[in-house]
């Protein structure tokens, strides 16, 4: 396959260049178009004011990389445009430097990422690590990247409809360690009121408070319990709710 990968920790990060490591040594043909620097959290942002520039970066194992001054979603399909002679099989968004489970989904430029591939039309896969990723520690993406490579090589046969992608969260374990893969759902994770606390330089630093729940199915059960987690996600945020009552309204 022709794999293209992209990010939302920058195009130097450890995590894609794991991922290119490890999917080039399988024999695919490795293409990579991410961010030139970070942009975590950027969510589903994109330029439409101004010009994209990509500049030409060495990525060992890829045929092909580019670092791009825009967003997440930006490489994504800029990415896909640059590639389109070569033709590109599958996308691949990653390895986060931290989960993108529950809520965080929503924040996540590493989703995000993925699902523009998706709606482009290209299959899509976001891998992330379960890490602090505020924390100076060393991590090993290599298990990661062993189970995103089994992931993408079994999606040709399990397609999604456009504008879907399948989201991976790995526990930081090593590979003979983790216990399985397994389906989840998004855990219920929302933030009961805006939280902020004092950085020292009079401004303010964000710090979220999520609520309780439980759920044996949910994406950070499984992966406390040392699975990784396989989540189908898409693009549509519409309720799923009757909304007759909407229609009477009226004006």
């Amino acid at each position: 396959m022709r794999i293209l990968l992209t990010n939302d920790d920058g195009v130097f990060a450890p995590g894609i260049r794991a991922l290119a490591e490890a999917f080039s040594a399988a024999g695919h043909g490795v293409y990579v178009c991410a961010p030139d620097r970070e942009r975590s959290a950027a969510s589903h942002s994109v330029t439409i004011g101004g010009a994209l520039h990509a500049r030409a970066v060495d990525v060992p194992g890829a045929t092909r990389a580019w670092a791009v001054d825009g967003t997440p979603a930006d490489c994504a399909s800029l990415g896909l445009f640059l590639t389109r002679d070569a033709g590109v099989d599958l996308v691949v968004s990653g390895i986060n430097r931290g989960m993108n489970m529950g809520g965080a989904a929503i924040y996540s430029g590493t989703v995000a990422a993925a699902m523009e591939a998706s709606m482009c039309g290209a299959p899509a896969l976001a891998a992330s690590l379960i890490v602090d990723p505020h924390s100076a520690a060393a991590e090993d993406f290599g298990p990661a990247a062993r189970v995103a490579l089994r992931v993408a090589e079994w999606m040709p046969e399990h397609p999604l409809p456009l504008g879907a992608l399948y989201s991976l969260n790995v526990p930081p374990l090593p590979y003979e360690r983790l216990k399985g893969l397994v389906p989840v759902r998004l855990a219920p994770v929302f933030l009961d009121e805006p939280n902020y606390i004092p950085d020292g330089s009079g401004g303010w630093r964000y710090q979220g408070i999520a609520r309780p729940f439980a759920g044996e199915d949910y994406d950070v059960i499984r992966a406390e319990q040392g699975y990784c987690t396989l989540t189908k996600l898409t693009w549509d945020f519409r309720m799923d709710a009757p909304d007759d009552e909407l229609g009477r309204i009226g004006l």
